[in-house]
């Protein structure tokens, strides 16, 4: 008879007989003021805004407090109103929402939530197997749980697995072989996503990058069926995955960039903060004598900024708007000093900033609402809430009344000012809003979970990235309508089965900027760890480079001399890619012999950059590349606003993008 408990300690205690372990939580301490929690048959994850335990069970399994090993009929509860031993620990709204389950499990055994919230919520398991839950607002929030059979030889992750979006039920798809390369995958991107120590840390130059995971027996099946027992998880994924992976040594461009380049380091912790409200922002010289180089770490420690996640400037570039993921408020900051100017408060989990051209409004996604907020800009450069909106809170709803909550998340702003397109991540679909005549254009249906939009440089037509669909969204704005759906990870190029790849593919797709002259979309894709290339001419995949873990923010910034960088982030390493999509310039990838390259990257751990915090960085160093700005901005709208200062350090071609 096996027994269990949710530590595990190094071998899951899985193994028979093993004196000392139980299948329930320990008790809080007698002088706790919160009342325990029942115990028996259950068990808890804290739902939190900290760093790689976004649910947390208070116990580590192989470096991540994310995980739960139950026997079939275990309840398992989250908690928001109050943690297990004390008060909550979240401060933004969360769902909980199935991600992964086995293929022979039952509806009610899954779970999801019509709304962000801050509830506890509870889902009772008895399906032997990988049951992987996420919230659709922070996407990276991951909870394992496996219900192993105790009859059963090994730890069962089950014979087949659905993932939400690609092969669930409710797509009438077929489930996947869990020891297929895509079910491994997906078993190897939880325990780096969840893990700290299998973060891709470039500081440690020469040493081999290998995750680690558990050394236990796990049972699974094939393609056709066909049940065993791999004797060693850990070295199982190494073998597929780890193999000569080699930190290598800094290298810079040798073409500089234009500016600087502001980067959200979503998971960095600073001492005045501490775990519970991560974030900086990094700031990176890209020419001159300091070039390649951290310049400032901005941490805000006395307004708690909590996960920074992205960014925008003003036309004039003196002030970026910055955005905190996991909280309700939106920062101005002075981007000469690095000081703060401002902080408003405006709704739950502002994601995404950007300016309207036209007016110099600052508009703000609430990923955990369903309304952008609108921000005026005075004369002086300060900012406040639209009065005029209806309710006087500068909201405006991404949907008819009474409709499905949006919670829109990366937007796009047209060119000339008049239109905004959002990814209504709840809905599975995107808002077109017109601002001449104050509507809701249309709101085409995308893909699962869609997180990123995108216009070309003229406003004629824009991109939805779809993040649990692994697809991007054309959409022509003239009519309103879908115009195709461009599959990045089942499209021919990849085999779920082999894992032999044949061409570009991305998986769970992120920021999907087109560039400022309108020629390519770049992606950035967290499962696969690549960026993906689309031609925009006839909106096809064209090419895939090879990106870092969690693999995220991309943005355009001007390369000196003419032509564009692509400034890449990843959540799960501290290193911001440079890469030189075009390296010749003239719009046509790969041709004499000069593909897409990685030209550079900056390491953005450096303890030594002067930081607002006076106890500096406490963890995670340089970690969580989530937004990325380069100033000053090179789109099409923007880029003719800018100050003379900033347009003399452009060509021509790149004052004016779009002939």
């Amino acid at each position: 008879m096996k027994r269990y408990v949710t530590s595990l300690g190094a071998a899951l205690c899985l193994a028979a007989g093993v004196a000392g372990c139980s299948g329930d939580d320990p008790a809080p301490p007698a002088a706790n003021p919160f009342p325990p929690l029942p115990t028996a048959n259950t068990t808890y994850f804290d739902v939190t805004d900290e760093a790689a335990r976004w649910f947390d069970t208070r116990n580590t399994i192989a470096g991540t407090n994310s995980l739960a090993v139950v026997p079939p009929g275990r309840k398992i509860r989250f908690l928001q109103t109050r943690s297990f031993a004390g008060p909550s620990r979240v401060e933004s709204f969360h769902t909980v929402t199935s991600l992964i389950f086995p293929g022979t499990s039952q509806p009610s055994e899954r779970i999801d939530q019509p709304t962000a919230n801050k509830d506890d919520h509870e889902v009772t398991l008895t399906t032997p197997g990988l049951h992987v839950f996420v919230c659709k607002v922070h996407p990276y929030m991951l909870a394992g749980v496996i219900v192993d059979d105790p009859a059963t030889d090994g730890v069962d992750i089950g014979n087949t697995l659905h993932l939400v979006g690609v092969t669930d039920p409710a797509n009438a798809g077929t489930a996947l072989p869990s020891n297929s390369n895509i079910g491994l995958r997906l078993l190897r991107a939880f325990f780096v996503v969840t893990s700290p120590s299998n973060w891709k840390d470039y500081t440690k130059v020469g040493e081999q990058y290998q995750p680690t995971y558990p050394a236990v027996p796990v049972r699974v099946a094939d393609a056709n069926g066909t049940e065993a027992v791999v004797p060693d998880l850990n070295a199982a994924l190494q073998a597929t995955f780890d193999i000569n992976d080699v930190i290598p040594a800094v290298q810079n461009p040798t073409i500089d960039g234009v500016g600087e380049v502001w980067v959200d380091t979503q998971y960095e912790e600073s001492a005045g903060k501490g775990p519970a409200y991560p974030s900086t922002m990094t700031v990176v010289d890209v020419e001159g004598t300091d070039k390649w180089k951290v310049k400032r770490k901005i941490a805000l420690p006395v307004q708690k900024m909590n996960n920074a996640h992205n960014m925008w400037a003003s036309h004039d570039q003196k002030q970026i708007y910055n955005t905190e993921w996991h909280g309700k408020s939106i920062y101005s900051i002075d981007s000469t000093t690095g000081a703060l100017l401002k902080e408003i408060v405006i709704g739950e989990d502002p994601a995404h900033v950007m300016t309207r051209v036209d007016t110099e409004q600052v508009h703000v996604t609430l990923n955990g609402e369903d309304a952008v907020v609108e921000l005026n800009k005075a004369a002086n450069g300060d900012i406040t809430i639209n009065p005029a909106r209806p309710g006087g809170k500068g909201r405006i709803l991404m949907q008819a009344p009474g409709a499905a909550q949006t919670q829109p998340h990366a937007h796009w702003m047209g060119h000339d000012g008049k239109t905004m397109a959002t990814p209504n991540s709840n809905s599975n679909d995107s808002t077109l809003f017109d601002f001449v005549l104050d509507v809701i254009k249309s709101k085409p249906a995308t893909g699962p979970l869609p997180i990123a939009a995108a216009m070309n440089p003229t406003s004629t037509k824009y991109y939805v990235s779809n993040y649990l669909g692994h697809s991007t969204s054309v959409i022509d704005m003239t009519t309103g309508n879908k115009i195709k759906d461009i599959p990045l990870l089942l499209n021919g190029n990849y085999d779920p089965i082999t894992g032999d790849i044949t061409g570009p593919v991305g998986g769970l797709p992120i920021q999907t900027p087109v560039s400022p002259d309108g020629k390519f979309v770049i992606t950035g894709n967290t499962l696969t760890g690549t960026i993906t290339i689309i031609r925009t001419s006839d909106d096809t995949l064209v090419a895939m480079v090879p990106c870092d873990p969690g693999c995220h923010g991309v943005n355009f910034g001007a390369k000196k001399g003419g032509g564009y960088y692509a400034y890449v982030t990843s959540k799960f390493s501290n290193r911001l890619i440079v890469l030189d999509y075009d390296p010749d310039n003239n719009g046509i990838l790969g041709d004499n012999n000069l593909p897409p390259t990685i030209a550079g990257w900056v390491v953005l751990a450096d303890a030594n950059a002067p930081i607002d915090d006076p106890g500096g960085i406490s963890g995670n160093p340089g970690m969580g590349g989530q937004g990325v700005l380069p100033v000053p901005n090179v789109y099409n709208g923007w880029v003719q606003k800018l100050p003379t200062e900033f347009k003399n350090q452009l060509t021509a071609t790149q004052q004016n993008p779009v002939p």
